[in-house]
């Protein structure tokens, strides 16, 4: 269905002259991947609401967007498994955050953070096949996930120990432990060859 919403839009731009025919399978790449962004955010955004958990869901959410944008990672085949991929990956981060042991949330939260930071430094970016780096983009977004790692890790401990967020600190970390799992899932499907 979003591929039809995607190929229409991007024909009614044709036929106006607002894009030209060459550029036609670009938008329609983009606004198929802008849709299925859309359709994830406003289901864990309605998750949040349901679940009471609104402000650790969209902490949880730009963290792990910001940071999944530069660094890149696994790819689902599909739009569905996309959407059940990151659902997994937020309803798992959202339950720990519910029931880890207030006496655990600090070390938790540092230790999460230390092993995504390093995870990133490793691991990021990953190219998408779809989307193959051009030019200096891959410097580009190695830079910029360590960058983003690096002031996310920041963040968690600023929140852990001065400011006492230590739960919103735990999102972010959850967040960055999110992404390092998809960074390690597409390592390893790669040296799988699949």
């Amino acid at each position: 269905m979003l591929d039809k919403c995607g190929a229409k839009l991007a024909d009614a731009l044709c036929d106006n002259h607002i894009i030209k025919e060459e550029n036609k399978e670009i938008i329609v790449y983009g606004i198929d991947a802008l849709l299925s962004t859309l359709i994830n955010v406003v289901i864990v955004v309605g998750l949040g609401l349901i679940l009471k958990l609104f402000l650790p869901t969209v902490v949880f959410l730009i963290s792990f967007a910001v940071l999944r944008v530069f660094a890149g990672g696994y790819h689902a085949k599909t739009r569905i498994g996309c959407t059940a991929s990151f659902l997994t990956i937020y309803l798992a981060g959202m339950t720990l955050q519910q029931y880890t042991p207030d006496i655990f949330v600090k070390p938790v939260t540092i230790g999460l953070a230390a092993i995504s930071f390093a995870s990133v430094f490793i691991l990021a970016p990953v190219e998408h096949p779809n989307r193959p780096y051009q030019g200096n983009d891959y410097q580009v977004f190695k830079r910029m996930s360590r960058i983003i790692v690096s002031l996310q890790t920041l963040l968690v401990i600023a929140g852990t120990f001065f400011m006492g967020y230590e739960n919103l600190a735990y999102c972010i970390s959850l967040a960055m432990l999110g992404v390092t799992i998809i960074l390690a899932l597409a390592g390893k499907i790669k040296v799988r060859g699949e």
